[in-house]
């Protein structure tokens, strides 16, 4: 069963985003009025842009992800201006999908390092490894994709790993955790993303289309981090 998320154009030009599995369905009944609150207050209303996901979690991501984005962001998006996107996200500090979850900072040349990495590897997925202390991440150590399917999957070189962890052990910077990019989706964890997920507490950093967002892996499931970037 496919899932959307969705915006609407409202009255007064505002904008409302929500998920659904009935894309069709639900437009009429925003539409009739039959929903209480913010669109019904805002009639009449007209879809503007949908995306399709393969799962509902995919889904409610992806609306929680742009309802914390500006109406510049949103008539970007809806305009399918991928470059007007980035740079908007370049020029924020800190993620949109924000859950109060704060205390660490990441080196500027971090998310650009990630940004490039993501598309030197377009339409591959890049993968790496996160690096730093302190709550701070200062480093992006950049590694093979090996999986035989890396247009849509990832997995970072084990050796690699296995020599991150003997460096710290010996007194390297510490594994803060891992970064990856959607190439043709959106900066949410994916369902193959939650398949792969050890619930360890490292941070997941996600690049699409240079948008970065940043995920803390725990037990249950992955809640987006707020974070501020620092000179270096």
């Amino acid at each position: 069963m496919p899932f959307w998320t969705y915006i609407l154009h409202c009255n007064a030009g505002v904008f409302y985003t929500g998920h659904t599995d009935d894309l069709d369905r639900r437009v009429a009944d925003h539409k009739a009025g039959r929903f209480k609150g913010f669109s019904k207050r805002f009639l009449p209303v007209e879809l503007v842009w949908a995306q399709e996901f393969s799962t509902r979690e995919e889904a409610k991501a992806a609306e929680k992800q742009i309802k914390g984005w500006s109406r510049k962001k949103k008539l970007a998006l809806i305009r399918g201006d991928w470059p007007e996107i980035s740079r908007l996200a370049k020029k924020k500090s800190s993620p949109s999908t924000s859950s109060g979850q704060t205390g660490f900072v990441v080196a500027g040349s971090v998310m650009d390092q990630l940004r490039d990495s993501a598309a030197q590897a377009h339409p591959r997925e890049c993968c790496g490894i996160l690096l730093g202390g302190g709550g701070r991440i200062t480093r992006a150590y950049p590694t093979q994709n090996v999986h035989p399917a890396p247009e849509t999957h990832f997995e970072i070189d084990p050796q690699a790993l296995i020599d991150a962890h003997r460096a710290a052990r010996e007194g390297g910077p510490q594994v803060i955790g891992y970064y990856h990019s959607h190439p043709t989706g959106y900066a949410v964890p994916s369902e193959r993303d939650r398949a792969m997920a050890s619930g360890d507490g490292r941070i997941w950093a996600i690049i699409a289309r240079e948008e970065i967002t940043f995920w803390r892996d725990s037990p249950d499931a992955f809640e987006p981090l707020s974070y501020n970037v620092f000179e270096g």
